[in-house]
């Protein structure tokens, strides 16, 4: 199996949220993040194919709302590509990412 190389910078974060699949909801801990897709856990068993909609803030702001598909999952981890987020939502996690980056990578 060949891996494909990440492309992007992806950034450890600690988030929570929340997972909706059909009328089951559950609580999640978003873990990393890029603006392709993101890492996180929850007690909702899923399997890789399964589409979800997350929900969590970055920062003081409002919510940041998207649909995912799920890529890999060992429970009650999983990782993700972003399917579906408005360009509001995505000019934020962008903004976010890149503020986040500058801050870690630069120079003391």
């Amino acid at each position: 199996m060949t891996r494909i190389r990440r492309a992007l910078f992806r950034i450890s974060i600690a988030r929570e949220g929340t997972v909706r699949r059909g009328s089951e909801v559950a609580s999640c801990f978003i873990t990393e993040l890029t603006t392709l897709g993101m890492g996180l856990s929850t007690d909702l068993c899923v399997s890789k194919g399964d589409q979800l909609e997350v929900t969590f803030a970055l920062t003081g702001g409002d919510p940041i709302c998207c649909q995912i598909l799920v890529t890999h999952a060992i429970p009650p981890s999983l990782g993700s590509r972003i399917i579906s987020i408005s360009a509001e939502h995505y000019s934020q996690l962008a903004r976010f990412i890149e503020q986040h980056a500058a801050t870690t990578l630069s120079p003391l």
